[in-house]
């Protein structure tokens, strides 16, 4: 049979053949060599279109980058945002530039009401919050183009920056662990190039300009309707138009929109933990020297029982805190921060904290435990190591939980502010560990002592949920309230309200327990201690939802947004 398939007889010079394919020029070879011809230009095609939005020269000492946005000519077309993600590799749902929309005029007036489109990144701050919190360093505010990058391989992603800036600006990238932000195209500017989105405006909206550093913002004074006080961080982005004097007065689109906030739920367990940890230390040591100038015998035992719980509570709270991080091997730096960043003091002195109370902890267990210690150690240790090292953790611990509220103070957002945070947490501290030692106090036969330290607690804890109840749960705001307390309250009253029920709730049982425990203190000791043992972890969990509510139903200023 023969074949109907095509024969093709071998290349007599198959050597020659591949020598001569091998000589051949790539495409990207052959354009080189049009290039070092002086055949093409050394310039991209667009840069005649864009060459006028870039300055002509570097920045001069004093001064830096900035982006300068023509509100005028701004459309809303969101060209800026697409050329941004796509040159810059972001996740789907990752943006680093986004455009808002403000609504200009009143409904009242003869003219109809127009809206305008704002387009916002980064704004290069001059005194950047995102730098001044990072507790590993890992941004950088270049010197010479005041350009405010940020360090992929220093980032722990403890997401801390996202907090720290005003404007939202960096976002954390659940695939890589870190946060990431707008570096102002920095590698292209430094080849004449101009960055994606300048490219990328077909109206020419977007440019990037000089401004002179050491620019000082009235007390009122906001870049762009709606957003956070330009005194917070001095930002550098100019927005300019025709009608400046309407702008200002404009509403951005989502004014009246407010979101549930992450709750950073570790964040949450990790402060309720060691502020109960301290707040044991200080009631048992209260406690101990009111003993003494009664004239009563004071308890070895309780000491001893109260210094190991509260060892393991604060000890469970440090080590559920770095699931919060999205790179935690590299949790080792965060003492880079120290001088700027309270993130750094916080664990660095808490980690400090948690040193000496183990200390005090081995050294008032090992009389107990005497056979097993060598008599070398026991002979060099005298006898009020323990107890020094018990006082030595309460100003170490204090000072951790002084880090603790400045860590969400310093971000300037108004329900954060020093009343509010110190409140929060201080109480925490009172209410479980009065509630705690009061039943170790009850369990090894102080009754009495016990049922006062048991009131005192539940005074407290009494007062701290009336005092969020008016905050978040309220019948009503008047028209004097502040404006974020109203937003926040909102908030609370619909998309939270199952947790504001949890707290509530797990408050008043955690109360009325402790109360029946102080009742029955005199007469039971022993009863009444494993109850308010139970209530004092049924007070943990019901400080765990504040704290959870504490996160979630923060609101703040923003750049201006749309309804998505």
């Amino acid at each position: 049979m023969s074949s109907t398939l095509p024969i093709t007889d071998p290349s007599p010079d198959l050597v020659g053949d591949l020598l001569r394919e091998q000589q051949s020029l790539s495409a990207v070879e052959r354009f080189s060599v049009l290039h070092e011809a002086g055949n093409i230009e050394n310039e991209p095609a667009q840069a005649r279109y864009y060459r006028d939005l870039l300055p002509a020269s570097p920045p001069s000492p004093g001064q830096q980058f900035a982006f300068q946005v023509d509100l005028d000519k701004c459309s809303g077309c969101k060209a800026c945002v697409v050329a941004c993600h796509t040159l810059n590799g972001l996740e789907e749902d990752e943006s680093w530039r986004k455009v808002g929309t403000i609504t200009i005029g009143e409904a009242e007036t003869d003219s109809l009401p127009t809206i305008q489109h704002v387009t916002t990144a980064c704004h290069h701050c001059e005194d950047p919050g995102c730098l001044n919190g990072c507790p590993v360093k890992a941004y950088d505010k270049d010197p010479v183009t005041g350009i405010v990058r940020h360090l992929d391989d220093q980032c722990i992603g403890c997401k801390y920056c996202t907090m720290m800036c005003p404007y939202e600006v960096p976002k954390y990238s659940d695939r890589l662990g870190i946060v990431r932000k707008c570096d102002m195209c920095h590698q292209r500017l430094s080849a004449g190039e101009a960055p994606a989105c300048v490219q990328a405006c077909p109206n020419e909206a977007i440019a990037i300009t000089i401004v002179d550093q050491g620019m000082t913002f009235a007390s009122d004074e906001r870049i762009a309707s709606g957003a956070p006080l330009s005194s917070i961080s001095k930002p550098t982005t100019q927005y300019v138009s025709s009608v400046s004097e309407k702008i200002a007065s404009a509403v951005p689109q989502d004014a009246k929109v407010d979101h549930v906030a992450e709750s950073h739920w570790p964040l949450a367990v990790m402060l309720v933990a060691t502020q109960a940890s301290v707040g044991i230390i200080i009631a048992e040591r209260f406690w101990s020297a009111a003993l003494v100038l009664a004239g009563v015998e004071t308890s070895i035992m309780a000491t001893r029982i109260s210094a190991t719980a509260a060892l393991l509570v604060g000890g469970i709270g440090l080590n559920i805190a770095p699931l919060h991080l999205g790179q935690p091997l590299r949790a080792w730096r965060v003492f880079l921060g120290l001088k700027t960043s309270w993130l750094s003091r916080e664990a660095i002195i808490l980690g400090k904290y948690m040193g000496v109370l183990t200390a005090a902890v081995v050294l008032l267990w090992m009389p107990t435990f005497s056979e097993y210690v060598p008599d070398i150690i026991q002979a060099w240790t005298p006898d009020w190591a323990a107890k020094a090292a018990l006082g030595l953790s309460i100003p170490i611990g204090i000072a951790g939980l002084y880090s603790s509220a400045m860590i969400y103070i310093v971000t300037r957002r108004k329900l954060w502010r020093h009343s509010r945070t110190f409140v929060r947490f201080l109480g925490t501290s009172v209410i479980v560990g009065l509630a705690g030692v009061a039943g170790i106090a009850a369990v090894v036969g102080y009754g009495k002592s016990a049922a006062i330290m048991g009131l005192i607690s539940v005074a407290f804890a009494v007062a701290k949920l009336v005092w969020e109840y008016r905050i978040h749960l309220g019948s009503g705001v008047s028209s004097s309230t502040d404006d974020f307390d109203r937003r926040s309250h909102r908030l609370v009253k619909s998309q939270l309200s199952e947790l504001a029920k949890i707290r509530t709730i797990s408050g008043a049982v955690g109360i009325f327990v402790l109360l029946l425990a102080a009742t029955i203190a005199p007469a039971s000791p022993s009863l009444s201690g494993v109850a308010a043992i139970f209530a004092a972890a049924v007070f943990l969990a019901s400080e765990l939802a504040e704290r959870w509510l504490y996160f979630s139903s923060v609101v703040y200023d923003r750049m201006p947004g749309t309804f998505k």
